[in-house]
């Protein structure tokens, strides 16, 4: 039976990429800003091969003339982010990683490159061990340009940047976001890590929030990539209490104004499909619904 060229390139495993790809693989990138600023920015301030060997690593699939179709960034076989704009190069991907052995943590990108993943990743068939989700999140992602927010005269609220004296507050409005989020408890999985990580966004000024007259933290927003393409914002927690009395439609305002005051030419964010309240919000404030975007936590 004749193999078609197609298949011949499905059977290569995927190229590690090198210094001499980095223009391709920008280009590549940039063909779809939004979906990939976090890969953009890891690129931007990382290079594409690791100091160190085995932290990180960009994949692609490529034709014979070494064009990129598809792309994969593996981060330290936790954190995996793909641009695949065929299923059958996502399941390429999948097929790759697994034969690797390799146990990723959290798989995060359009839906379109997610979902065919996870059916080779995680199928059952005979072979090495299947994943398992641990919870599946379908969200939505957004994006907001200059030209597309009408900018308040004035500030709608009193959000700024934490401050290192704030940690406590801080630290404990991630944790119960994480938890609402993730329904994961970051304190029972590595408490010291994830308050590393929190203390971490603070110092490096990416952390947004509102402290009120009673010195009550009732909202908080993180920046979570930012390079010269643009911003994405998560982390985005209002206390309980304060919720559905608008404080996040005037917190996330101010942050919008503030990001853009200093340049940054775009913001995006994710956000769960059922999480109508949080999606009028950001609507309202002008950010345009651009992809379905899938997170998957895998299990332990």
């Amino acid at each position: 039976m004749a193999i078609s060229p197609h298949n011949q390139l499905r059977s290569r495993p995927p190229l590690r990429l090198r210094r001499r790809h980095r223009r391709r693989l920008e280009e590549f990138l940039l063909q779809d800003v939004d979906a990939n600023l976090f890969s953009l920015a890891w690129l931007e301030h990382r290079g594409i091969e690791p100091r160190r060997r085995g932290r990180f690593g960009y994949y692609a699939v490529m034709d014979d003339d070494e064009t990129i179709r598809a792309v994969a960034l593996d981060i330290s076989d936790r954190l995996l982010l793909l641009d695949t704009r065929h299923g059958e190069d996502a399941r390429h991907f999948a097929s790759f990683f697994r034969s690797q052995a390799v146990q990723f943590r959290h798989i995060v990108s359009r839906r379109r490159s997610v979902t065919p993943f996870w059916q080779v990743y995680a199928d059952p068939s005979p072979g090495p061990p299947p994943a398992r989700a641990r919870l599946i999140q379908y969200q939505q992602l957004y994006r907001l340009l200059p030209r597309e927010f009408d900018a308040p005269r004035r500030r709608h609220s009193s959000v700024r940047r934490g401050k290192l004296s704030e940690l406590d507050p801080i630290f404990l409005a991630s944790v119960a976001m994480h938890r609402e989020e993730t329904e994961e408890d970051p304190l029972e999985r590595n408490p010291s890590g994830f308050h590393r990580h929190v203390r971490q966004r603070i110092e490096r000024g990416r952390t947004f929030v509102w402290i009120d007259e009673q010195r009550r933290l009732v909202f908080k927003a993180d920046i979570s990539t930012q390079s010269r393409h643009g911003a994405q914002i998560s982390g985005v927690y209002t206390a309980p209490d304060m919720r559905n009395r608008g404080v996040a439609t005037r917190a996330m305002t101010d942050i919008c104004t503030i990001l853009f005051e200093e340049g940054i030419p775009r913001l995006t964010l994710y956000v769960n499909e059922k999480n109508e309240p949080a999606r009028r919000v950001y609507e309202r404030l002008g950010f345009v619904n651009v992809a379905p975007y899938q997170t998957i936590f895998v299990a332990d």
